[in-house]
């Protein structure tokens, strides 16, 4: 029988401070009891809550126990993270053993200023731990409550939950401790009173702001309009990208932190890169970094660094960028061009960096990974150490590796092809409007909400989409079976990362089903096809057919000649892109006697 929501909360308050002395390194943090706050105490409230409405999330840390644990309740219209934003959370005082539901605010970069109605752009607790932002957050806390005005039952007079941000901006409360702790039904009363008070908070203070105060454009406009901005931004700095490729780029982004450009030198690749940096506010912001590849890259010492004869460890082309932006409290996106990137072998140099980005997990609602540098490493410099050692991708860096296919430059491995989107890049538009000269260019301000990933986890982030998953993955088994027949099938990683864009193009609108499985099929699975084989070219010939059609059989012809035809006399095949594509794969075969998708 499942305990009642009493006899959790009883646990909770009774135990966490001996679970939390048992659990404080990382390697303990996955004990148990963090199931209790995390799954069964959540699951429990959030039965009782609307769930069209409201989300509810439990912590006792990310990566490591914190001295202040939480059960939190979110109206998503407002907020979903606990570092922004007005939300109901219940917040435990382990040391007094007290427990207490609150309306209580995010603390995140209160530099930026407020104005109650929850739109904050903090930087997180830990560093809101001082005298000006607490006293600004018990500033906003009293201006919501003459808002909301005064509340039968809920009190607001100082509280200690053991983090002073917490209680400075705590608007409403009611205390439990192991004594007081009511039954079930009082519980959830309590909870209905506080719901009740965030709707009027929601009415009064949120909406009324939000329609007569200017926010920032990122935190009012959808990733459609998004992506429109930063299109009309690009094309008044004169240059022109076609919207669907910035929306194939940026859906790209969103699916895997790390983009391939490649095609023609001088098309704008790396041109793209900065635009888009400046688009969304990351040039001028120092978040902005592109490093040239030396061709003599020969392993991942060149990026994050190595240790020279005085045993001092000399940082790498990257690794004070990455630093940087883990570093960034205000977590907005960071983003690294590597450019040229094949001019060395990009497994040599990169592979490390790729095994740990493929680590990429959750721990509660922020996304981590494996350390990048092993302790080992460092020969003893301790302040390389201390500086470096638990640093791992953070979830705000994203990487665009531009790279041009000719005589100069290496081939990729399918181990880089499987872990990328591979955009080929041959668009140029000369066409210089007015509208160039005479419209002022203005960023999108984004936060990295914008940019990361949603989904991680197939068979877990992705279950409220499950009949599209079906529908996408049988699409994707189609081509797979043709590819096994040559051996050139890919795997799980493959497959998930196709799916993952393909359901954030079905949620934002940005490209038709087909336009964007099109995009997938010339970026995730045609750049892997390469060699000499005839199992290869049969290969191309079934692809052929699931992109466009059962071209006509003429005699004198080749088959690429048949393609070609049939793509002239049919106008409205299911995906233009990769058919033209294939077509001009089995022309060099049959002229060359080998071929790849950088023909």
């Amino acid at each position: 029988m499942r305990d009642s929501l009493k006899e959790m909360l009883y646990k909770f308050i009774d135990q966490y401070a001996y679970e939390l002395s048992a659990a404080r390194d990382k390697d303990n943090f996955k004990r148990p009891f963090g199931e209790l706050v995390r799954r069964d105490i959540a699951n429990e409230i959030q039965s009782h809550c609307d769930e069209e409405i409201y989300k509810v999330k439990g912590s006792v840390g990310a990566g490591r126990w914190t001295d202040v644990p939480w059960i939190a309740v979110f109206d998503k219209r407002i907020t979903t993270s606990a570092q922004k934003g007005v939300y109901i959370v219940y917040l435990l005082n382990k040391d007094t053993k007290e427990l207490f539901l609150t309306l209580n605010q995010g603390a995140t970069d209160i530099a930026q200023g407020g104005d109650g109605s929850g739109k904050l752009a903090f930087t997180g607790i830990a560093t809101a731990n001082n005298s000006k932002t607490t006293e600004s957050l018990r500033l906003r806390a009293s201006n919501i409550r003459s808002k909301i005005g005064q509340l039968s039952g809920l009190q607001f007079d100082p509280i200690d939950t053991g983090s002073k941000p917490y209680d400075a901006g705590c608007i409403y409360y009611i205390k439990y401790t192991l004594e007081t702790l009511p039954e079930d039904d009082e519980l959830y009363a309590d909870l209905l009173k506080f719901i009740e008070a965030y709707e009027t908070y929601y009415d009064k203070v949120y909406v009324k702001l939000g329609k007569n105060k200017n926010t920032k454009e990122g935190e009012k406009l959808s990733p459609r309009d998004q992506i429109n901005k930063i299109s009309e931004y690009i094309n008044a700095k004169g240059f022109k990208y076609d919207e669907n490729l910035l929306a194939n780029f940026y859906l790209s982004l969103k699916a895997k932190p790390f983009v391939l450009l490649a095609g023609t030198s001088g098309t704008g690749k790396t041109r793209l890169v900065r635009l888009f940096a400046e688009a969304i506010g990351a040039y001028g912001d120092g978040r902005y970094k592109q490093v040239a590849v030396k061709p003599d890259w020969s392993d991942s010492t060149d990026l994050f660094g190595h240790v020279n004869l005085d045993n001092h460890f000399i940082p790498g082309a990257i690794i004070e960028f990455i630093k940087k932006a883990a570093d960034d409290q205000r977590k907005l996106p960071y983003i690294l061009c590597l450019d040229e990137m094949n001019l060395a072998r990009v497994e040599y140099y990169f592979s490390d960096f790729l095994s740990v980005m493929e680590t990429r997990d959750w721990d509660e609602h922020e996304i981590i990974t494996d350390k990048l540098i092993p302790r080992s490493c460092y020969c003893g410099d301790k302040n390389a150490e201390d500086l470096y050692s638990n640093l791992m991708i953070p979830e705000n860096l994203y990487i665009v590796g531009t790279v041009n296919m000719d005589e100069t430059t290496f081939p990729f491995s399918k181990k880089v092809l499987d872990r990328a989107n591979t955009i080929e890049f041959s668009y140029v538009d000369f066409d210089l409007s007015d509208e160039i000269l005479v419209k002022k260019p203005e960023a999108v301000v984004v936060d990295n909400e914008f940019l990361r990933a949603n989904y991680l986890r197939l068979r877990i982030d992705c279950v409220d989409q499950w009949e599209d998953v079906i529908t996408i993955n049988d699409r994707i088994s189609n081509i797979n079976s043709v590819l096994q027949k040559g051996d050139a099938h890919f795997g799980y990683r493959v497959r998930d990362e196709i799916v993952f864009y393909m359901l954030y193009n079905k949620k934002f609108g940005l490209l038709s089903d087909r336009e964007a499985f099109d995009n997938q099929i010339m970026q995730k699975v045609l750049p892997r096809i390469q060699g000499s084989s005839e199992k290869l070219a049969n290969i191309l010939r079934e692809l052929f057919k699931l992109c466009a059609g059962p071209y006509a059989q003429k005699n004198g012809q080749t088959d690429a000649q048949k393609m070609e035809n049939y793509l002239m006399e049919n106008n409205t095949v299911d995906f233009p892109k990769s058919a033209e594509k294939i077509c001009k794969m089995l022309r060099r075969y049959e002229d060359d006697d080998f071929t790849s998708f950088w023909v």
